[in-house]
């Protein structure tokens, strides 16, 4: 039995003795990310129109990309969007008002880092909303929206795009010119060290 427990504790030492890193990997099948009140526009009460709001996620706050560890990025196996969540928040009670909504994300050109410029435009996510929607659209990503590519720069710029007739402006809203709304998205992520 003891020497049983000597090799054990050997295997489970001796990488760390003999200099060697274990690895590690982590997977994360779903971690929100949520841009809160995304601000719109509202046109007069009946008015057919689009509007749009463009919105910026860091990825230095996962550590991915210009942080301490600036080949982080190299180290995600995978980064997919696996769903987009809308939830109505400042002077709209639910979505029934929309008849589409587009969304996409580049990398912004006013980044300093080259290799960041001039980045494609990847589509996210291109829905007819539903009539009878509520306060919150829960979409799917089938098949997951792949993102790494973008992920490895500093900075992503995520657009929405809103289709629809203007809403009747919720009571008690603070500014009756705005409407707004949560964005999270769902990630699925697997990293290894």
């Amino acid at each position: 039995m003891r020497l049983h427990r000597f090799f054990a504790a050997f295997a489970l030492a001796g990488p760390l003795v003999l200099g060697c890193a274990p690895l590690v990997t982590v997977d994360a099948p779903d971690i929100e990310v949520t841009q809160p009140s995304l601000s719109f526009p509202a046109p007069p009460v009946g008015a057919q129109g689009t509007v749009e709001d463009t919105f910026f996620l860091s990825s230095n706050k996962l550590g991915a990309a210009g942080g301490p560890d600036a080949g982080a990025s190299k180290k995600i196996e995978r980064l997919d969007l696996i769903r987009l969540t809308f939830r109505a928040n400042t002077g709209i009670e639910d979505f029934s008002f929309l008849t589409h909504l587009t969304v996409t994300a580049t990398n912004p050109d006013s980044l300093r880092i080259v290799a960041c410029r001039n980045r494609p435009v990847v589509p996210i996510l291109d829905y007819d909303v539903p009539a009878d929607t509520g306060a919150e659209l829960k979409i799917p990503m089938s098949p997951p929206v792949d993102l790494r590519s973008l992920w490895e720069c500093p900075s992503l710029s995520v657009k929405v795009v809103a289709t629809g007739t203007a809403p009747v402006m919720a009571i008690g809203t603070p500014s009756q010119d705005n409407w707004s709304m949560d964005v999270v998205f769902s990630l699925s992520v697997r990293i290894s060290q």
